[in-house]
């Protein structure tokens, strides 16, 4: 989950400093694309009780308390 959205992320750098204006929306249309896999990732992990919802994730961020692997 964690090298999707770094992946996503690198893709997104690469958009902006992409000199070809016919490939930055193909840059971002594949960042987009590893952060709904991500989540989706995320939903399934969940599910099993292996990893924290999102909902789960606000209510331990406003604690200050953190999750043992987010």
């Amino acid at each position: 989950m964690v090298l999707l959205l770094e992946t996503a992320a690198a893709l997104e750098a690469r958009a902006r400093r992409c000199g070809d204006p016919e490939r930055v929306p193909v840059f971002l249309r594949r960042a987009e694309h590893r952060r709904n896999q991500a989540a989706r990732l995320r939903e399934e992990l969940a599910a099993r009780g292996a990893a924290l919802a999102p909902e789960q994730l606000q209510r331990n961020s406003s604690t200050g308390r953190r999750g043992s692997f987010i």
